[in-house]
């Protein structure tokens, strides 16, 4: 069908009627046979993901990040609609977003939905718009599982070829296990700070474990779990705190490094050197490799035959 068959008055606003009464008309975004994303669904997902990318990218980085989202975010919710309207035509979808909702009450402990309805309306929100974003986030999610990954299949040829021209990507980095105390600034001073550090490591080295100082003295999040930070590479930190701490061994405590929030002291757990692993070790990750290789070309093609098969429309204005 073609998508210049539509009338674009028709297209553009929506007419909803309720007592034979005409209500107000919102703009369309996108429109997927008679499946619609309207101007405040959108704006709303476009403010939400900019929040994320905000919280997860800085400089440069999240100014490009955020200069690509619109154009990004439109395509996003065009296939949304694809493989929604796609699932409609092949599962009882009403089913399927039926029991998603029983497993989110459960969840939350909510045995009715009039449970579920009156805490939807604590946050603003309807039982039907819930229902409409569990379609929209989770049935996608379904189609692309059950109509693309499961159909992916990798070869023993494949995995063996993909070691031998990968060896060097498939190389693990140096890795440290750290645990951390962080002084925040703003409940010291730097001199307070230094005295401090100074009597944590002293503790230390008199046999005191570093996780119960951190449970006493720390001001981070890992505080309680006894300051346990988890695995880095040297990329993953600032420049600062990867010279200091990959240049210690397993059991070392750094200097007071300042950082942006305060002061923090590291403890080297663990270091891991560079390894090669065996195609054995390296079996699983070369697998999860090529499915995502063959996904992404699979789910390019499967939209592309998508949007033959049914009227899609963009908003000229969003492109």
């Amino acid at each position: 069908m073609n998508s210049s068959r539509l009338s674009l008055i028709a297209i553009v606003l929506i007419a909803v009627s309720l007592a034979g009464w005409p209500k107000i008309v919102e703009e369309v975004v996108i429109k997927v046979n008679d499946a619609i994303v309207t101007r405040s669904e959108y704006e709303s997902r476009l403010e939400s993901t900019t929040k994320g990318l905000e919280r997860e990218y800085k400089g440069p980085d999240l100014q490009q990040k955020l200069k690509e989202l619109p154009q990004h975010l439109l395509e996003q919710m065009e296939d949304e609609l694809l493989l929604v309207e796609k699932a409609k035509t092949m599962y009882q979808v009403n089913m399927i977003v039926d029991q998603q909702v029983k497993s989110f009450m459960k969840e939350n402990k909510l045995k009715t939905k009039a449970d579920l309805a009156e805490a939807l309306k604590k946050e603003g929100q309807t039982l039907d718009d819930f229902e409409r974003q569990v379609t929209l986030i989770y049935i996608p999610q379904f189609m692309m599982s059950r109509e693309i990954r499961s159909n992916i299949t990798i070869s023993t040829a494949e995995i063996e070829d993909y070691f031998v021209k990968h060896k060097k990507e498939l190389e693990t980095k140096p890795r440290v296990k750290l645990q951390e105390i962080l002084l925040l600034e703003e409940q010291y001073t730097p001199e307070q700070a230094k005295d401090l550090a100074s009597r944590i490591k002293a503790a230390y080295d008199a046999g005191t474990s570093f996780g119960d100082l951190a449970a006493e003295y720390s001001q981070a999040f890992s505080r309680s779990k006894k300051g346990e930070a988890g695995w880095f590479e040297r990329g993953d930190l600032n420049p600062a705190i990867a010279n200091a701490v990959f240049a210690l061994k397993a059991g070392g405590v750094t200097d007071l490094i300042k950082t942006g929030t305060g002061w923090y002291l590291f403890r080297v757990e663990e270091v891991k050197k560079a390894e090669m692993p065996t195609l054995e070790k390296a079996r699983q990750r070369i697998v999860n490799a090529l499915k995502e290789e063959k996904f992404k070309k699979a789910y390019k093609d499967y939209i592309k035959k998508l949007k033959t098969e049914n009227v899609v429309w963009i908003n000229p204005r969003y492109v």
